[in-house]
């Protein structure tokens, strides 16, 4: 039932269609290295750009597919997440006053579920094996539940709403020549290298060391699994690639940048500490990446899309603790 049609082509609209309800989130420069900006979509209404998706996939179905939102009043939606997906649909669906499914992981942090239930005390959390919810992602369905299913990766609707990041990256930093995103299950870094499309912007994906399956992915020519470590970057880092995503990004990106979960942390302790800005471990990836690269690509006006902000607080001490401690122990060497 989804529309299909060029992001590009449609971003203008779904900025449009939801400014009046999200936040426009501040471009700045980095404290941590000066020459790099920070597009800071943490500081997004419910702490992630993902509300940019959610609630551009509910409001275009609304106004330009009757049916489909005929379908999603009588019977609810439906959606597949790790966390900020579903907490931006919480939001979404609470205010639009329709029933939510959303089917979490396991493992799924205290923090991202309190996020759901804060932002819609009505919803229905369906928490499942790994195994399960992995499944559900690579299909995009779940036979159990009737509700039309809005897929956070492959809904055009959704990828034209995170495509609005880029429209406004474009008219606050024109000079703009190289664009660093978190690489999850791949929507954001796909729809803003289609925007960039054009610009003479490259579009780098960032993966996580202890799961980059886009990287293998890409060399071995085809959709691979790799070996995963859970760590504390818990928004990026996986042992696969959604298929239909790899084939839809592996000829738009200009290249995949890896990070290594120190790397991660120091990066998250700059923005807290320098920026004042807090960041989840995906958040921060980008940023890491942006100063770990920018050397060697040259970059001059490069921006990192800081992701998301949900990060459980016993965690976040931890990552800090950690970096404080190797800070120490390498100034001490």
């Amino acid at each position: 039932m989804t529309v299909h049609t060029p992001v590009s082509a449609s971003v203008a609209n779904a900025h449009e269609l939801i400014s009046p309800h999200i936040r426009r989130t501040p471009l700045v420069r980095s404290k941590k290295r000066n020459d790099v900006f920070l597009k800071c979509e943490n500081l997004q209404l419910t702490g992630s750009f993902k509300l940019r998706g959610a609630l551009s996939g509910l409001l275009s179905y609304k106004r330009f597919r009757p049916d489909v939102w005929s379908h999603i009043r009588k019977h609810g939606v439906v959606t597949c997440s790790s966390g900020n997906f579903a907490q931006a649909l919480a939001y979404a669906t609470g205010r639009l006053a329709v029933d939510y499914t959303v089917i979490v992981p396991d493992q799924i942090t205290p923090a991202k579920m309190a996020g759901i239930t804060g932002h819609n005390p009505l919803a229905r959390i369906v928490r499942v094996p790994y195994e399960t919810w992995r499944d559900t992602m690579l299909t995009g369905a779940h036979p159990d539940f009737p509700g039309f299913f809005l897929s956070c990766e492959t809904d055009d609707y959704v990828t034209q709403g995170n495509g609005t990041i880029g429209l406004e990256i474009l008219q606050d930093l024109p000079a703009v020549d190289a664009v660093l995103v978190p690489y999850g299950g791949g929507n954001l870094t796909y729809s803003l290298a289609t925007v960039f499309a054009g610009h003479d912007v490259g579009v780098f994906a960032v993966e996580i060391t202890t799961g980059a399956p886009l990287s293998a992915s890409l060399r071995a020519g085809e959709p691979v699994e790799v070996e995963y470590s859970p760590s504390f970057v818990d928004g990026i880092g996986a042992s696969f690639v959604l298929p239909q995503q790899f084939h839809r990004v592996k000829d738009v990106i200009a290249g995949v940048l890896t990070v290594t979960p120190q790397e991660v942390a120091e990066a998250l302790g700059s923005l807290l500490l320098n920026d004042k800005m807090l960041a989840e471990g995906a958040g921060a990836a980008a940023l890491a990446a942006a100063c770990k690269y920018a050397n060697a690509y040259q970059w001059r006006h490069p921006c990192a899309i800081i992701s998301g902000a949900t990060i459980d607080l016993h965690k976040l001490l931890g990552v800090l603790n950690d970096t404080s401690e190797n800070g120490a122990e390498d100034a001490h060497h």
